[in-house]
């Protein structure tokens, strides 16, 4: 499978790119607003420079528009245009129970959009690879939807885009369950919100197997700020003092805990764009489900100086000069081999 990535001009082995974009939420037009500058920079769909393209929640919806070459500036719009509609908190009973008996949000809004902009693309359509985490509730394990660039790899081609997409990012609290075709599904930062080291071990076991390989990881955050507790806060917690912050501890937890170990494997070659929000700026982006003015310039005047700042980063010119050759499939309508 060394054939399918391109190599550097100075080496024979071959080189892959990975692309992992985090769940959070709104926050996800913080990673939007990067990537519509890094393909303006570009001067070329995103999904052509790199070799595999992984996200999870809110990241998933956005690697599935990028495989899909859906420009950057549309997947951007989707966020800031339509994080009202998707989420769209239920009435005021809804809001007053919804902790107890019911998720905060309905999940029609996200359905909504999402099929206006995949229409009824499946898994198998797209040209380049894909990894989206979620977590099957039915067995209790992690599940990845994938492309079919594995010949194991028999069944996901056949999910739609919504499907996936709605499956990613069912956040607990936030968002109901998802069922579909493969069983029940919660989002997928329970398992892997920063998904850049499923990447690493997708291209090290499924496409290069045992022989010599260069792996870069681009990891794209979206301002997680770390959920920590008040130095008066009580100790012993129940559902209603916990309600989403649990799941945003297991999210920032993970974040953090994923940075570590990619920076102690790869070094120079794991790139992180992300930034913590100044203590003013905190109040905007702590919640996952915040859509306010506030919480939209504050990500996106944010992400520009991101974006502007690795643009000097010696460690972040490779993947700008990187080509992925076109990627082989097993399955599904753009089987090639």
């Amino acid at each position: 499978m060394a054939n399918n990535a391109q190599s550097d001009n100075s080496a024979e082995i071959p080189v892959y790119h990975v692309l992992a974009l985090s769940g959070g939420g709104y926050r996800g037009l913080y990673t939007a607003t990067i990537l519509r500058e890094l393909e303006e920079t570009l001067g070329q769909p995103l999904a052509q420079h790199f070799d595999l393209i992984c996200g999870t929640s809110a990241g998933g919806l956005l690697a599935l528009g990028v495989a899909a070459e859906i420009p950057a500036v549309e997947l951007q719009a989707m966020f800031e245009k339509e994080g009202k509609r998707i989420f769209g908190t239920r009435n005021w009973w809804r809001r007053l129970t919804g902790f107890l008996f019911k998720a905060k949000h309905s999940n029609a809004g996200l359905h909504e959009v999402l099929t206006k902009k995949f229409g009824s693309k499946l898994i198998g359509d797209l040209r380049h690879r894909v990894l989206i985490p979620a977590v099957n509730y039915s067995t209790g394990k992690g599940q990845f939807f994938k492309t079919p660039h594995h010949v194991t790899f028999e069944r996901d081609h056949h999910l739609t885009l919504v499907e996936v997409g709605l499956a990613t990012s069912a956040a607990p609290v936030y968002f109901p369950i998802v069922r579909n075709g493969r069983g029940a599904f919660v989002d997928g930062g329970l398992v892997g919100n920063a998904p850049g080291f499923f990447g690493l071990h997708e291209i090290k076991t499924f496409l290069v197997g045992n022989g010599p390989a260069k792996i870069r990881v681009l990891s794209i955050g979206t301002m997680t700020n770390g959920a920590t507790m008040k130095g008066d806060t009580k100790l012993d917690r129940g559902l209603l003092q916990w309600r989403e912050s649990l799941f945003d501890l297991v999210i920032s937890a993970q974040e953090s805990s994923v940075d570590y170990m990619l920076r102690q494997v790869l070094g120079d070659d794991y790139v992180s764009l992300d930034e913590k929000p100044t203590p003013d700026q905190s109040g905007d982006v702590k919640k996952l489900d915040q859509v306010t003015e506030a919480a939209t310039n504050t990500l996106k005047d944010r992400a520009a100086h991101t974006f502007q700042r690795a643009l000097g980063d010696p460690r972040f010119q490779p993947f700008r000069c990187h080509r992925a050759k076109p990627a082989t499939f097993y399955h599904g309508p753009n089987k090639n081999t």
